[in-house]
C-alpha cells in the first residue's frame, strides 16, 4: 500500500499540469531501437549453479562435456566421439582419456512485475521505470535464447507472457509488457510462494516491486532459495518516499485501500519519518543478504540507460 496523494494538503489547490514533454515520456513507447542495439552486447549474469539445459544458451554450467578446448579428463567409454580423445595425453600415459570443457546452458528467466496501484503512484511513476526494467531484462533473456516466463502481479498472478525462448518473441514481449493495467493491491508472499510451487526447477529471478505489502520480505524470499533460485530484488522508489520535503496540516489517502488519515507534519515528525525510512531500506537489504538475495534500490526518476542499467551491472544482474 502507499498513498496516492500522499502529501495532499488539506485544502487541496488545483494540481499542476504536468509538461507535455513529461507527458509524452510516460505514454510513448518503452525504448527506442537503437537502446536495444546498444543493450543486446550485455547479457544476464546467471550463476552457474543454475538448471539449465546444457544444449544451448550462453551461460556457464557445472555439466562438463567432451569438447576440444578442454579443463579436464575421463577415461574413455565405448561410443564416445574419437574427436575428443586426448592422442598427446595417450602418447604419454598408454591410457585413452576424453578432453572435457565447461558446457553452456540456457537459463529459465522469471520476472515478476508488480502491478498494483502503488505503483502507478510517483513523479515519475514507478510502474513506468517497471515496465522498462523488465522490458531490457527479457529482450536480453530472449535474444541470448534463455526462456523467459513474465508475471505481473496485484492481488495475484495475471496472465503471464512466456515460456518464450528467441528473438522473434521480441515484439510480443514489448506489446505485453507496455499493455501492463495496475491492479487492486499487492499479495507478494502468495505470489512468489505459488510461483516457486509451479517452477520447481528454479532459475534466474528479477522481482520488480515498490515492497509495500504487509508480508516480511524475508518470508516472501523464503521459497526461492538458492542454489535453485537466483533472486535479484529491484526496489522501486520516488524521491518523495524518503524525503517527503512538505510540512503543516496533510491529508493522506492509502492509494490502494482507500483509507484516509490526517496529520501535521512538523520538524520532529519529518525527521523521524526519515530515520524511519531509512531504517526501513536497511531493513530490506538484510532480509535479502538472509535468503541469499540481492537488493537494488533504484530511484523512479533515475534514467533507464544512464543510470539504471549501469547500477544493475554493479550488482552483477547484467554483465
Amino acid at each position: 500500500m502507499w498513498f496516492r496523494t500522499i502529501f495532499r494538503r488539506s485544502r487541496p489547490a488545483a494540481a499542476p499540469r504536468r509538461p507535455a514533454a513529461a507527458r509524452r515520456r510516460d505514454d510513448g513507447p518503452l525504448f527506442d531501437e537503437g537502446f536495444l542495439r546498444r543493450i543486446e552486447r550485455m547479457s544476464l549474469q546467471a550463476q552457474r549453479t543454475l538448471r539449465g539445459n546444457p544444449s544451448s544458451g550462453e551461460h556457464p554450467s557445472r555439466h562438463r562435456l567432451p569438447a576440444s578446448i578442454f579443463s579436464d579428463h575421463r577415461p574413455y567409454s565405448r561410443g564416445d566421439d574419437l574427436r575428443y580423445v586426448d592422442w598427446n595425453a595417450y602418447a604419454r600415459q598408454d591410457h585413452v582419456l576424453l578432453k572435457l570443457g565447461e558446457a553452456e546452458q540456457d537459463v529459465n528467466v522469471h520476472i515478476l512485475i508488480d502491478a498494483s496501484r502503488s505503483m502507478a503512484v510517483g513523479s515519475p511513476p514507478r510502474l513506468r521505470l517497471a515496465q522498462q526494467i523488465a522490458g531490457a531484462v527479457g529482450y536480453l533473456a530472449l535474444a541470448h535464447s534463455d526462456r523467459l516466463h513474465l508475471v505481473p502481479f496485484g492481488p495475484q498472478a495475471a496472465r503471464p507472457f512466456g515460456p518464450a525462448q528467441g528473438k522473434a518473441r521480441t515484439l510480443e514481449m514489448l506489446r505485453f509488457v507496455e499493455a501492463l493495467a495496475p491492479q487492486p493491491d499487492t499479495r507478494l508472499g502468495a505470489v512468489v510462494a505459488d510461483h516457486a510451487r509451479r517452477h520447481p526447477q528454479g532459475g534466474l529471478l528479477v522481482l520488480i516491486s515498490d515492497l509495500l505489502a504487509p508480508e516480511s520480505l524475508a518470508e516472501v524470499l523464503r521459497p526461492l532459495a538458492p542454489p535453485r533460485w537466483q533472486t535479484i530484488v529491484v526496489h522501486l522508489l520516488d524521491r518523495r518516499d524518503l524525503d517527503p520535503g512538505l510540512a503543516g496540516p496533510l491529508e493522506l489517502e492509502d492509494s490502494e485501500t482507500g483509507r484516509r488519515m490526517t496529520l501535521t507534519l512538523d520538524e520532529e515528525t519529518l525527521r523521524a519519518y526519515r530515520q524511519g525510512a531509512a531504517r526501513w531500506r536497511e531493513g530490506l537489504a538484510r532480509a535479502c543478504a538472509s535468503r541469499g538475495a540481492t537488493y537494488a534500490g533504484v530511484m523512479s526518476h533515475w534514467p533507464l540507460e544512464q543510470q539504471v542499467v549501469p547500477y544493475l551491472r554493479a550488482r552483477r544482474l547484467l554483465q
